[in-house]
């Protein structure tokens, strides 16, 4: 097997050779057209001899070519590289031309009268073709390598681009996690002094709960079902705090559990409802909703509560500010994501994302479907 430094030579050299034929074959094409009915009969030796006249190309392409990488026509660089370019062409000339008219010499049907005279006047000979031979070699050599750079120089860009997309959204996870353990630190102590034994309960709630972020540290983006099950644990210590003040149900539609979706994505638009909605009514109900809608996923978030202000604009905490954030630098600008009233009474936060299927970067848990209600 060839390494791929030797594939390239190779690969080079075959279009080197390659590319040159054909422009041979094209010429003696063209002259035996030249030639008529005449040149019918001696297209074999035609093709042959231009094959032999164009062989010094072969050679010298590989060398004309190294000539053109290393001396480039730039904005800084084109006045030492016309110099170069000017003596490379005098020397090309000089070699190619009389190796043409050697190479032609030795055919049998193709003797001069004084081959030592044709040999040191070859130069002069096939000055116009070989002055456009090294001029179109050196341009189309050039030509090649600007577009292979701009194609890396594009492909590092937007490996660059996803590397920062991809920095952003750690960091955006990374402020919903203290966020998060904050506020469910704090519903613990609440009940620290007033009911201990309860407040012992949600800290070994609170150590599954951690045990599952954990393993979304490192992860921007996990699968539906496990994201609910990260919500039942989060849901678990709410409802141990509230009582039954507190009601959250689950409607998720079936064959959902391998979307992926962003981690950490339902818990800040849970933790929201239950802050600013339903904690402030003496009983509140959630319903968390998952449906596929056309090649759209569309979750919903709703409670019964007091709704959101209609005498000022709403102002979005962390959680919401972060979840958005997040959403963009995720999807760009293909997704919805809205809050509202409900005429009902209560807020529903929308969501409508991107349907992206796939084995999602964390480990997902057993999820029954339907989802439980919980109350």
């Amino acid at each position: 097997m060839l390494d791929a430094r030797t594939r390239r030579r190779v690969l080079w050299l075959a279009l080197d050779v390659g590319v040159w034929s054909a422009v041979a074959l094209l010429y003696a094409v063209q002259s035996a057209v030249r030639m008529g009915n005449g040149g019918q009969d001696a297209f074999p030796r035609i093709a042959i001899g231009s094959l032999v006249s164009f062989a010094p190309c072969v050679l010298l392409t590989p060398f004309v070519a190294l000539l053109a990488l290393r001396y480039r026509f730039g904005e800084r660089t084109w006045r030492r590289s016309t110099v170069v370019h000017v003596a490379g062409l005098v020397a090309f000339i000089v070699v190619a031309g009389p190796m043409m008219v050697a190479l032609e010499w030795l055919l049998p049907w193709q003797r001069f009268a004084n081959p030592g005279g044709a040999i040191r006047w070859g130069a002069l000979i096939y000055l116009a073709p070989d002055t456009l031979i090294y001029v179109l070699t050196v341009l189309a050599v050039q030509a090649v390598a600007y577009a292979r750079e701009t194609r890396e120089r594009a492909i590092d860009e937007a490996r660059l681009r996803a590397e920062l997309a991809d920095a952003r959204l750690h960091a955006l996870s990374a402020q919903l996690q203290p966020h998060f353990l904050f506020n469910t630190l704090h519903a613990i102590s609440a009940l620290v002094r007033a009911e201990p034994a309860r407040a012992e309960q949600l800290l070994a709630r609170l150590s599954d709960l951690l045990r599952h972020a954990l393993r979304a540290t490192t992860a921007i983006e996990t699968s539906l079902g496990d994201e609910l099950s990260f919500l039942e644990k989060y849901v678990d210590i709410q409802e141990a705090r509230f009582g039954p003040r507190l009601e959250v149900t689950f409607d998720v539609g079936p064959g959902l559990a391998d979307l992926r979706v962003p981690s950490l994505l339902l818990q800040p638009l849970v933790e929201n409802a239950i802050r600013h909605g339903t904690s402030r009514r003496r009983n509140g109900h959630v319903e968390v909703s998952a449906h596929c809608v056309g090649a759209s996923l569309s979750i919903r978030v709703r409670d019964d509560g007091v709704g959101l202000p209609v005498d000022r604009p709403l102002t979005e905490g962390i959680g919401l500010t972060t979840t958005r954030a997040r959403l963009r630098q995720y999807y760009g600008d293909d997704f919805d994501f809205t809050l509202e009233n409900r005429r009902e009474g209560g807020a529903v936060c929308a969501l409508t994302l991107p349907i992206r299927r796939g084995v999602a970067e964390l480990p997902t848990e057993p999820h029954p479907e339907p989802m439980r209600s919980t109350a």
